[in-house]
Parts: structure tokens; sequence; C-alpha cells
């Protein structure tokens, strides 16, 4: 079998993003360079096909991702993910500040937090890092949901502050 075919087979089946590394276990001797070079001629050959679909990079790994000109059909079949605006205000501490306490959390915001905390964990997209403080942070499945390879691809804060000054 070829590495292509075994790539997307991978990619296709996993369970969410599937990691470079679980990659590297299952095909010993492949190279992030390789792994990316045959992505890409999936992704030529989705895109010639036609294909509603293609691979793309998400939370340190690959992922198949329905292209945005579906996404109204898709979103008649799946109830998104619905985060009120202090849920958005508390995911955007924690991404930016994390991981934080809910103290930490709350002095930010001036107001308690606790529920916005629950929603966000329900929708796993932060988690708890046992300790005293108990502090929280972003999940692989934050990345995923919002495109994001890393918290670093994250839009520069400062941005923010320029514009909201």
């Amino acid at each position: 079998m070829e590495s292509k075919e075994v790539l997307e087979a991978l990619i296709f089946s996993a369970d969410g993003t599937l990691a470079f590394k679980e990659i590297e276990r299952i095909i010993p001797d492949i190279s992030r360079e390789k792994i990316d070079e045959l992505i890409s001629e999936l992704n030529d050959l989705y895109l010639s096909t036609g294909r509603s679909f293609r691979i793309e990079h998400a939370s340190g790994g690959y992922i198949f991702v329905t292209l945005e000109h579906y996404a109204p059909y898709i979103r008649a079949m799946h109830s998104p993910i619905r985060l009120s605006g202090a849920a958005l205000e508390v995911l955007a501490v924690i991404a930016y500040k994390g991981p934080c306490s809910k103290q930490a959390i709350d002095t930010i915001r001036g107001v308690d937090s606790t529920s916005s905390l629950k929603n966000l964990i329900k929708h796993q997209l932060i988690n708890i890092k046992p300790g005293k403080p108990m502090k929280y942070y972003t999940t692989d499945h934050f990345l995923e949901v919002f495109g994001l390879n890393s918290l670093s691809d994250l839009p520069d804060i400062k941005q923010f502050e320029e514009v909201f000054s």
C-alpha cells in the first residue's frame, strides 16, 4: 500500500485530530515534510474531483473538514455549540491568559464565572488542571472548533487593545 492512502485512511478513521506522533508510530520513517506533501496531493485530488472536504492542520495534527460552501447543510444536521457572550469572554481569558484559576478569571471579568466555566467544560472547550488552586486550560477540541493549530495562532491581543482603547 502507498503511504498516501494509508495516511488518508488514518486521518479518516481518527476520532478528531490525528497527531503527527501517532502517524509516526504507525508509519515509521515518515517526516512532517513528507506528510505535508502527501496531504497536499490528497487535497489536490479532492479539489480536482469536486469533493466536499479537505484535510487541514488543527490542534497539532490533521483532520478532515467540510468545505465552507457546505456549512449551511451541516448546520441543519448538527446543533452548533452556542455560547453566551459571557462564556466567550471566559473562553478568551483562558485562551490568552491560561492556564488560570477561577479567581483570576473572575478578577479579570469582574463577575462570577461559574456558570460559563461549567458550560465550557460541558462542550469540552476547556478542562481543569488539578491542584490548589485548580487551573482552567483550553483543550484540543477548542483548537479543532476554532480551526487553530496551537494557541499561538490566536490573533495578537495587542490588536484588540488598539481597536478598543
